[in-house]
């Protein structure tokens, strides 16, 4: 921020030489500072390195790191290629740079500031020294690479900085470990004679021993066969069956040993094992049926009695004919709560549903809750997209009566939609109070709990958007449901996560309610 350069740079001084002393391979670590928050309007740079005072050229700074490459609104770790060092007085040797973005995080959400970038220097020279002592290159040639397979580091020191493909050569083994976060990988190479001879001992060896195994099993498998094998291999044609869903089968007992043992218990446990699968089948059936209507049927009247608690004032408050206007709206969402109980609605429907809602508040609070939808008709494409009847609905009104409302009643609620190649989320973001940080994870408890909602002194809270996150879990699995971001005196923002469904991919049998 603005305030005395000297100290500033005092600090930053200080800073940078700490993080220059964290590892041994760090040669040099600057920050590079916006000109938004420099207060002159012009970049500023600080740079530290114990190998030198000071740099020497600060527009070669820029240009030998490749500062035009890196991505300002990038909140990931940014890698730029081996370069020179000539940037500083004294004569360094090669490095690539690690690059990290900070935001002021005290503004508003969804509008950081960007402040500036730390970039550290790794000595190649440095890494190089590190391999020696771990003995690696004695066994073969090393590559670090980045995504583009730039050598950021090689023992053959030409190859620094070229891309990788460009060296491979076919008398060498080359072997590629998988990418981690950042993007780096590493290759080894070895040569294919060297490889290949100390390969022959242990293959001349695996196949005598390899011949005496054969000799020794085909012996027993003479002596064996009658009296062992083909009672098992009779077994295992019979599993093979019941692998496949076939519980009537019968192995034949021909004696008393542990093997006819066996069988007879391979018997019974077939048969059990065909009863005991209907049973749990059609348990599971009936109580996940029971268990998502009893879910959907708490919502129902808990909405009935909201909307007629809105009206009752309304009346009271206006003798007009909005009131007709008011119980036209409540009668097209009764219809929608208890008409026919298909599982999937368009989401267009639900939005439609959800606007009458917001008339009726609006009518009794005169037009101070503000309503809009993003991303809807991106969403729909050529086919509707199809969600669970009363899934918006429920945090909507939790929206209102929970962030809204608290706040002398004025205020806007967004639904935004972002359709994914097989995933849709809808976030419903409101302008409320809000939620400390003890508020958010008493809510993500309730997720994950078994209770219905939070229990107050006069009844249950967020049964609804209890509800919606239980009714997805059922439907979808354990990775699909609800996510809750707050800020007090901010707002609140509940994702929903769901999988893509659409009008000509919905199944139709599935109308359990």
């Amino acid at each position: 921020e603005e305030g005395d350069p000297a100290r500033t740079a005092s600090e930053m001084n200080a800073f940078l030489r700490y993080a220059e002393g964290m590892e041994s391979y760090i040669s040099a670590v600057h920050f590079v500072e916006a000109a938004s928050g420099s207060g002159s309007g012009q970049m500023r740079m600080f740079h530290y390195s114990s190998r030198n005072a000071y740099i020497a050229d600060e527009a070669a700074f820029l240009e030998l790191t490749g500062w035009e490459q890196l991505d300002q609104d990038s909140r990931q770790l940014q890698i730029l290629p081996t370069h020179s060092m000539q940037y500083f007085s004294g004569a360094m040797g090669p490095a690539f740079t690690l690059c990290r973005n900070y935001y002021d995080l005290r503004g508003a959400v969804g509008s950081n500031r960007y402040i500036g970038t730390i970039l550290i220097d790794v000595d190649v020279e440095r890494l190089r020294t590190m391999f020696r002592t771990m003995h690696l290159e004695e066994a073969g040639e090393y590559f670090l690479l980045n995504e583009e397979n730039v050598c950021l580091y090689a023992t053959q020191e030409a190859l620094i900085g070229t891309r990788l493909d460009e060296g491979v050569r076919d008398d060498r083994l080359y072997f590629l470990s998988g990418e981690n976060k950042y993007g780096l990988k590493v290759m080894a190479s070895v040569d294919r004679g060297i490889a290949y001879a100390s390969s022959v001992g242990f293959r001349n060896l695996m196949i005598g021993l390899l011949g005496v195994f054969l000799l020794i099993l085909a012996a027993g498998a003479s002596i064996f066969s009658r009296q062992l094998t083909r009672p098992i291999y009779e077994m295992i044609g019979e599993m093979t069956r019941v692998e496949s869903g076939d519980f009537d089968i019968h192995l034949p007992v021909r004696s008393h040993d542990e093997i006819g043992i066996l069988s007879e218990r391979f018997n019974e446990m077939s048969r059990q094992l065909e009863l005991y699968i209907e049973k749990s089948y059609l348990a599971s059936i009936r109580q996940n049926e029971a268990e998502l209507t009893a879910l959907k049927s708490q919502i129902y009247p808990h909405f009935l009695y909201n909307t007629l608690e809105i009206i009752r004032m309304g009346a009271l408050e206006n003798s007009d004919t909005q009131v007709s206007d008011m119980i036209e709206a409540l009668s097209e969402q009764i219809h929608y709560i208890i008409g026919p109980m298909e599982d999937m609605v368009p989401l267009e429907t639900e939005i439609g549903i959800i606007e009458k809602y917001i008339y009726l508040l609006n009518c009794r609070i005169s037009g101070k809750v503000r309503f809009s939808v993003q991303g809807a008709e991106r969403a729909a494409g050529e086919d509707p997209v199809m969600i669970p009847k009363l899934m918006l609905q429920p945090i909507v009104e939790n929206a209102y009566v929970h962030g809204i409302k608290p706040k002398s009643g004025t205020g806007n609620i967004m639904i935004d939609v972002v359709r994914q190649q097989e995933r849709l989320e809808i976030s419903v973001i409101d302008n409320g109070v809000g939620m400390d940080e003890a508020g958010v994870r008493r809510t993500i408890q309730l997720l994950e709990s078994d209770q219905p909602g939070i229990r107050n002194e006069y009844n249950w809270q967020s049964i609804g958007l209890k509800n919606v996150h239980d009714r997805l879990r059922y439907m979808y699995g354990e990775q699909y449901g609800i996510h809750v971001t707050s800020t007090a005196g901010v707002g609140t923002a509940i994702q929903i996560s769901m999988p893509l469904k659409k009008r000509d991919n919905h199944d139709q049998n599935d109308n359990r309610g």
